[in-house]
């Protein structure tokens, strides 16, 4: 009973915390839907003419998964699960446009909230928070009736720390690696002479 009801919790704490990130990340974008359509372009899977309608497409998308996912913990089941099937198609759809730009060594805003600021760019740090949603967009789809409001609440806070600290973690990891793997290579220039020298 007690693993029902924090399943049930996790769930609307999930449908909560994706239900929120997913309005606060459609209604930037469907304000400035030109910037959001040039951030589309600059992928380079799309071609140009058909960004600007992907643009408004997909920031309706993430409004109204995002309204379905916090509606439906007031409402019966199938109203989040739609809202939670909706978002797990954005959030696989974006993680392949990053995996493909990452791979493709693209260093272009992520476009994840409509920002082009230094964190919001293409890299580890927004694969992992994109992989994190996903997967709690995932969960949201469990069934979830009958939680209480008070530690629903709760556990989408837990949540979204969680999301931020693996997040942030992810985007210091990869300066550190590649001053790790500089300071290496230093040392193995230095070391290589006093060898030739023997």
């Amino acid at each position: 009973m007690h693993v029902d009801l924090a399943i049930q919790q996790t769930a609307g704490a999930s449908a909560l915390l994706t239900g929120i990130v997913l309005i606060s990340a459609g209604v930037p974008k469907a304000l400035a839907s030109p910037t959001f359509a040039d951030q589309i372009t600059a992928y380079g899977i799309v071609p140009e003419s058909a960004a600007r309608f992907l643009a408004r497409a997909i920031s309706a998308a993430e409004v109204l998964a995002g309204t379905l996912l916090i509606v439906g913990l007031l409402t019966p089941f199938p109203v989040r699960q739609i809202g939670a099937g909706l978002a797990v198609l954005l959030f696989t759809m974006f993680l392949a446009a990053l995996a493909s730009a990452q791979a493709r060594g693209r260093n272009i805003a992520c476009a994840c909230f409509g920002g082009g600021g230094e964190l919001e760019t293409v890299g580890p740090h927004s694969l992992v928070r994109t992989g994190l949603l996903l997967l709690l967009a995932i969960v949201a789809m469990l069934p979830a009736h009958g939680g209480q409001p008070l530690p629903i609440v709760g556990f989408a806070a837990i949540l979204a720390a969680l999301v931020a600290v693996i997040s942030e973690m992810a985007r210091l990891l990869g300066p550190l690696r590649r001053s790790t793997g500089s300071i290496l290579e230093q040392l193995d220039a230095a070391a290589t002479p006093a060898e030739e020298t023997r």
